[in-house]
């Protein structure tokens, strides 16, 4: 299924909510210093992905698994059944291999016949 683009840094008011929940989740490293706080933004729609900032400098990075956000869980598809094995017969048995004696006794009986 192929997804709509959007033009590159768009307000993140314009991102597209997801069963009610707000697509990112924004907060402050740090209360006690705010003037070295960053401004840390986890994505809920992509998990993994995240943005800070610290005063006119920005990054982004992405950890994670390249899957988006799902309401269900995951259930993937279950194994084909166990295949039987063969028939056990004479034609697929193993059996002991003759002794020396055994075989030249056997090819005694086939030369005089």
């Amino acid at each position: 299924q192929r997804e709509d683009t959007v033009p590159l840094l768009t307000p993140v008011s314009e991102d597209v909510t997801l069963d009610g929940t707000q697509p990112w989740t924004a907060h402050v490293s740090s209360k006690l210093i705010p003037q070295y706080a960053i401004a840390v933004a986890h994505s809920n729609l992509w998990p993994g992905a995240h943005a800070f900032s610290f005063e006119k400098k920005f990054e982004n990075v992405y950890i994670g698994w390249g899957l988006k956000y799902a309401p269900t869980n995951f259930n993937p598809e279950l194994p084909p059944p166990i295949m039987e094995e063969f028939p056990s017969g004479p034609e697929v048995s193993e059996i002991e291999d003759p002794t020396p004696e055994e075989e030249a006794a056997l090819r005694a009986a086939g030369a005089e016949a």
